[in-house]
Formats: structure tokens, sequence, C-alpha cells
């Protein structure tokens, strides 16, 4: 003799069955395209900024302007998270400069790993300007950069170079360089 399944625990059934449905069903894996090395790096390109001083006054008016070169992914995220914000009392403008040694003004400089051939002339003609030039490649701090991004056990961090700073009239606040991988002195 067949069973009839009784009205209250046939709805019961059908009530529950769509969440056994979805338990089962594996989570979405996280949008490919997100570039967490471009996230950390703009964040760490803000936060670096809030932690040095320019000493040159004309630094000090106008729009805080972050310069990047190559690192699309990093130029995206700084546009999305930090781009209404500010550095001190300075609105924060993200510009993505073309492919060229020829830079214009800005308070930093982020050379991307696909740009890495323009560099040589891009420290000579930013020597003494007061501008933080950021990259990641091995050897940057000797080559010039004031702060270069490191993979370190599989994390991003930075090392930084406080005679580059000074060469470019930049006040190194005492929390980045407690926070760095390494310090060259």
């Amino acid at each position: 003799m067949q069973r009839v399944m009784s009205g209250t625990r046939f709805l019961r059934v059908l009530f529950l069955a769509p969440f056994f449905l979805f338990a089962t069903v594996p989570q979405q894996p996280r949008e490919a395209d997100k570039d967490t090395t471009a996230i950390l790096q703009a964040n760490y390109l803000y936060n670096i900024a809030k932690l040095v001083e320019w000493k040159d006054p004309e630094m000090r008016s106008g729009n805080f302007v972050i310069g990047v070169i190559g690192g699309g992914n990093v130029y995206r995220e700084l546009i999305k998270q930090y781009s209404t914000r500010t550095i001190g009392k300075q609105p924060i403008e993200i510009r993505k400069l073309p492919q060229s040694a020829e830079v214009e003004r800005c308070h930093m400089l982020f050379v991307g790993r696909s740009d890495l051939a323009l560099l040589p002339e891009i420290f000579k003609r930013m020597h003494a300007k007061p501008t933080l030039v950021v990259t990641e490649y091995t050897g940057a701090l000797e080559d010039g950069a004031v702060v270069n991004f490191v993979k370190v056990d599989n994390l991003l961090k930075y090392e930084m170079s406080l005679a580059n700073a000074q060469k470019h009239g930049l006040v190194v606040g005492l929390t980045l360089k407690n926070l760095a991988h390494r310090i060259e002195e």
C-alpha cells in the first residue's frame, strides 16, 4: 500500500527544499579580475603619503597629485578607493601618465613593473625634485627609488631609502619607518 504524504508534511518539505538546494551549491570563486596586489599597493601608496612631509612649500598647496606610469590596476584602485579623499587638506588627484620619462609635477610617482625601462631616465630627471618615487623591482632603492614594493613570504611589504627621501626634500614619519620591511639609511 502506497503512503500519501500529509498536507503539512508536504508543505514543510516544499518550504525547506530550496534551502537544501542552495546549501549544496558551491560558493562562487572570487572575481578573476580582482588584483589583490594592486589593491594593497594602492592602500600602501595612500597611507605612505599620509606619513610623509614635503618640505617644499609649493607642494603643500593645490591638489595632492599621485602619478602612475604603467600599473593600470593600481591606477584603477587608486581612483576607486582614494580619489575623493585628501592628504592633509589637499584633495587627491590621480593621474595616469604617458609612458615617458618626462614626468609632470607630482607628489608621488608609481612606476609599474611594465615600465621599468623608463626608470633610469626618470631617476635622472627626478633627482632633486620633491617627488616620492615608488617602484616594484629588486635593487630599486640603490637606483634612486624612495619606496619599493617587495614580496616577503608571499606578503606584499615595502622597503625605503631615507637617503633618497632626503634628496627629494621628504621627511619620513616614524610610523612609516617602523612599518617598513627594510630601511636603507
